[in-house]
């Protein structure tokens, strides 16, 4: 028995002709679905952060401040009670301004209002304000008479420095010098 399929006209295609590398080309449209999904995920996902965050006291994400003195147990001088150079007190004096011999300057005038010198030397830093860094909160009070008998403005804790008390010296001040030994000093 014949049916339509065994007499074929010659040059004339009929049937039907799959081509045998199907497979291969849904590899593109798999990959594309694939990373569309991710995308899609990673999108929820920040989207959940940010509500959840947008949710929060912000007072809450602020760090606290250090502990004050008056939570020690041994309560320590304040501020206005230090007039005294402590001499156990550390005190580095780093020059960050790239002026020649301004640590040199501002270290004798430590040594000569009564601290003890440390390390004085040069350091890198992209700071243009003079800072007297502290390191320990049984220091702040020495580090801001530091500040103030060299004329530096700003000081802050920080535990970058080894030595109890580190004066950076920035441009802001460098070419002046210390100020004018006048108090500070265990004279």
């Amino acid at each position: 028995m014949t049916d339509e399929f065994d007499e074929i006209e010659p040059g004339r295609r009929s049937g039907a002709h799959r081509q045998e590398s199907a497979a291969s080309s849904n590899i593109g449209a798999i990959s594309l679905v694939i990373i569309l999904a991710l995308v899609a995920v990673l999108l929820v996902v920040a989207a959940i952060n940010i509500i959840f965050s947008s949710m929060g006291n912000p007072e809450s994400k602020i760090a606290d401040p250090p502990a004050s003195e008056s939570t020690s147990a041994e309560p320590s001088p304040s501020e206005s009670e230090v007039s005294v150079a402590d001499d156990s007190i550390t005190v580095d004096v780093l020059n960050g301004s790239g002026v020649s011999g301004a640590a040199k300057k501002f270290s004798e005038a430590v040594e000569e209002k009564g601290w003890k010198l440390g390390q004085v030397g040069n350091y890198s830093t992209n700071l243009s304000d003079s800072t007297v860094y502290y390191n320990g909160e049984e220091n702040a009070s020495q580090a801001k008479l530091v500040a103030k008998s060299l004329g530096v403005s700003a000081t802050e804790a920080s535990s970058d420095f080894e030595a109890d008390v580190t004066v950076v010296i920035c441009s802001d001040i460098a070419d002046r010098g210390p100020e004018p030994s006048e108090g500070g000093g265990s004279e």
